[in-house]
């Protein structure tokens, strides 16, 4: 903890910041999927899905593009704002007296948008002030923090959003509002004046700016492995919520009922109390695996894991399953994230850092499009999807790989 204290005040308030952000999205995130398909159905709320992720991957473009010409803080605090608008329009929405779900979804599209569109420029703004010394541990922490906060989410989310939706909202309104504070008055700007770039604003000034990443072909292969990746681990807030919502059969454990919601609690919690308490030593165990290895093995486990869980209905398999999938979510992370690090152009961190964050929305839109399809090609189908996204991602992994120990060699 005292290597905490040690960091950039910025880097410490960015920590802070994504522990709130990630809490109040996991808090409502999954459960909104099974709310949509309870009020239009599955078809329907597939296609809001992905208007959600197409319009969080333009607007992650964009900010990554602004951040460099605007500042990092100007884009954060755009962003941030927008969420706090979003959430509080979604609140008002489904209070006590009122409930509107076609506004509701206005409401979290805004707050997505916001979301996607100041991530970049937090990126950003934390490798401004770490070194690559501190840099691991930086990461290392920051991953430690978002899964803590998505234990603490999930188990509020799951426990109150059918039964005090309203208040939860409302919870969350004023956890986007105190980030929203701590940028205005606590965070400062690290890209002076005389280091931003002079670029346009318009579409194409965005698509000039990032034809450089897309002429990379070999970080372009190992994105479109990162996308598989999203896919996969974007199942329990995508299909596995709206599969337990429909299919799982309620129980009770200890006295308590556990139905399909809070099914999807359990097994996040699940996921995140293991890697919380065991990240560190499995990093240790796995250290003279080869990144290429760690990622196959580990994205392999993930993406047959998750295809076995949509066809079942019962707790204890799936209790056993998210013990298996943490597993392997631990070996790969770690691994992918160090061969993504390895691939960027150093010179150009900056611009592939925001092409990056365009990776999530893209792997999230094909993730709720199997929502849609499931209508027609039920669970089996959908478990196939899945096994075939899994094998078109470790293909891909391996490809950019081998192209990376071409360069290593010349």
């Amino acid at each position: 903890m005292s290597d905490f204290f040690k960091l950039d005040r910025n880097i410490q308030l960015r920590i802070l910041m994504m522990f709130i952000t990630v809490a109040i999205g996991s808090s409502v995130g999954p459960n909104m999927t099974i709310y949509y398909v309870e009020y239009m159905g599955a078809l329907v709320t597939g296609f809001l899905l992905v208007s959600v992720q197409v319009a969080g991957f333009i607007a992650g473009l964009y900010g990554g593009h602004l951040s460099d010409s605007w500042g990092r803080k100007r884009v954060m605090l755009t962003g941030i704002a927008l969420m706090v608008v979003g959430y509080v329009v979604a609140a008002a929405m489904n209070s006590p007296y009122y409930v509107n779900p076609y506004v509701t979804f206005i409401g979290f599209l805004l707050a997505s948008v916001g979301l996607s569109f100041a991530s970049p420029a937090e990126e950003a703004m934390m490798i401004d002030v770490s070194t690559v010394q501190n840099r691991k541990f930086i990461y290392a922490m920051i991953y430690w923090v978002i899964n803590l906060s998505i234990m603490i989410g999930a188990s509020l989310g799951g426990w109150f959003f059918k039964t005090a939706r309203f208040e939860l909202l409302i919870g969350t309104a004023l956890g986007a509002l105190i980030s929203l504070l701590i940028v205005l008055f606590w965070i400062t700007e690290t890209l002076p004046v005389e280091r931003r770039q002079k670029q346009g604003r318009s579409v194409w000034a965005v698509i000039k700016n990032y034809r450089i990443v897309l002429l990379d072909r070999r970080y372009v292969k190992f994105m479109v492995a990162g996308i598989g990746i999203a896919v996969i681990f974007s199942s329990p807030d995508y299909y596995l919520a709206a599969h337990l919502a429909q299919s799982f059969h309620t129980t009770s454990m200890f006295g308590v009922q556990i139905f399909g919601q809070r099914m999807l609690s359990v097994i996040t919690i699940t996921n995140t109390l293991m890697i919380v308490l065991l990240m560190g030593f499995m990093t240790k165990l796995f250290a003279r695996w080869s990144d290429l290895k760690s990622s196959l093995v580990g994205t392999a486990i993930q993406g047959i894991g998750f295809a076995i869980t949509f066809l079942l209905t019962d707790f204890w398999p799936l209790l056993v399953l998210a013990i298996i999938l943490t597993i392997g979510e631990m070996i790969v992370t770690p691994a992918s994230q160090s061969l993504r690090a390895e691939m960027m152009n150093q010179e150009k961190i900056g611009v592939y850092s925001g092409f990056s964050s365009a990776i999530r929305p893209i792997g999230f839109i094909l993730s709720s499009g199997i929502v849609s399809a499931s209508v027609l090609i039920g669970n089996v189908g959908a478990a196939l999807l899945l096994l075939l996204v899994t094998l078109t991602s470790m293909l891909f992994t391996g490809l950019a790989v081998q192209m990376l120990r071409e360069k290593r060699t010349r």
